[in-house]
């Protein structure tokens, strides 16, 4: 049996529930704060494998600490996130006709690229194009990757 970071797993499942919580805000305008989505989701997840692995796609509870942050940093940076968004949407790729859920995982990649600078640039866009292919096709990923690369070669040295 190999060993598993714990730690590393539940900050991507912190990943994976905050992409979530935010596509569902854009999906069903729900209006809650980062720290009622945080709450709202402990009481969900907390000791009920099967819901964990519903969300997270593991039964491990998301580091909730990160999830916090996540939520409360995309809210917090919103309008500076959605100019660096803006910037990488094209005629192809444009927000109206654009799934919210790819928006929902570029804006918590964003906010950790650039406001949040807790882990390399790598190892974030890493972390979101394994999440994009979750749930969506080659040029759904590679847009994700693309965009997000993109925008680390321009604000890297800034």
């Amino acid at each position: 049996m190999s060993t598993i970071n714990i730690s590393l797993q539940k900050k991507t499942a912190a990943r994976m529930v905050a992409v979530q919580s935010l596509y569902q805000v854009a999906m069903l305008g729900d209006k809650l704060s980062a720290e009622e989505q945080v709450k709202r989701l402990k009481a969900q997840l907390k000791n009920n494998q099967a819901e964990q692995k519903l969300l997270t796609g593991s039964a491990i509870e998301p580091d909730y600490a990160l999830l916090g942050k996540l939520l409360s940093g995309v809210a917090e940076w919103e309008k500076d996130i959605e100019k660096r968004l803006d910037e990488v949407l094209s005629a192809k790729w444009k927000k109206e006709r654009t799934s919210k859920l790819i928006i929902a995982i570029l804006e918590c990649a964003i906010f950790e690229l650039f406001f949040y600078k807790d882990v390399k640039h790598k190892v974030i866009i890493d972390e979101y194009t394994r999440l994009a292919r979750g749930f969506f096709a080659d040029s759904e990923v590679d847009f994700v990757f693309a965009a997000l690369s993109s925008l680390v070669q321009k604000y890297a040295a800034g």
